[in-house]
């Protein structure tokens, strides 16, 4: 199957690039690249985080359409096997000089992995573990269009990403499963039966 067409009219002008497919935990774009590249997820989930001190932490997670561009410490990592295509920052940075009308476009695009990372400072300032994880299930649930939603990775991979430990997520969503408000279909899967319950958890702050 072909990958799916690019997300916006901008990127769709973008000539070649470099195609290459990589397999679930392998990595995508490290912070010492010898040079800046726009990428785009054409199939599957990747994983964009920091580390340091012995830690990392998860910024987002871009599933089919999602662009990054390797200007930062970021890592990028496949979530699950996933095709991205890429090219040369200059290329974007030439294509927006000839089509201004698509700079504020594209730059917006860009701009959402910033407002993620905003929103991920935020949920870890003022959210328990709690309502972090409720705010992700409904996020996926939009994200996916779906009451049964496919959890990236395993559990140590979404513990990291909500900035908690296995242990700790492993008991919230068994207690979230005992109370009726999701349940396990799947390995990597959870249908979400009160999403109101957890609209609520996910208003929650730790003030």
């Amino acid at each position: 199957m072909p990958p799916p067409a690019p997300s916006s009219d901008w990127i769709s002008r973008l000539e070649g690039g470099l195609r290459r497919r990589y397999a679930a935990g392998e990595t995508i774009a490290r912070p010492d690249a010898p040079s800046d590249r726009l990428i785009l997820v054409e199939t599957g989930a990747v994983r964009l985080s920091l580390t340091g001190a012995g830690r990392e932490v998860t910024l987002a997670q871009l599933r089919t359409g999602g662009l990054f561009v390797t200007h930062t410490r970021v890592w990028m990592v496949a979530a699950e096997a996933a095709q991205v295509r890429s090219w040369p920052v200059a290329e974007m940075l030439d294509l927006v000089s000839r089509h201004p009308d698509l700079g504020v476009a594209a730059f917006r695009e860009v701009g959402q992995i910033l407002r993620g990372a905003l929103d991920l400072i935020e949920d870890l300032a003022f959210r328990p573990v709690e309502a972090r994880l409720a705010r992700y299930l409904l996020s996926e649930r939009a994200a996916q269009g779906t009451e049964t939603i496919r959890l990236i990775g395993p559990t140590e991979a979404l513990a990291t990403a909500l900035g908690t430990t296995r242990q700790t997520l492993s008991t919230l969503i068994n207690r979230l499963i005992r109370d009726g408000v999701v349940s396990r279909p799947g390995r990597q899967q959870l249908c979400l039966h009160d999403p109101g319950h957890l609209a609520r958890l996910a208003e929650v702050s730790s003030g």
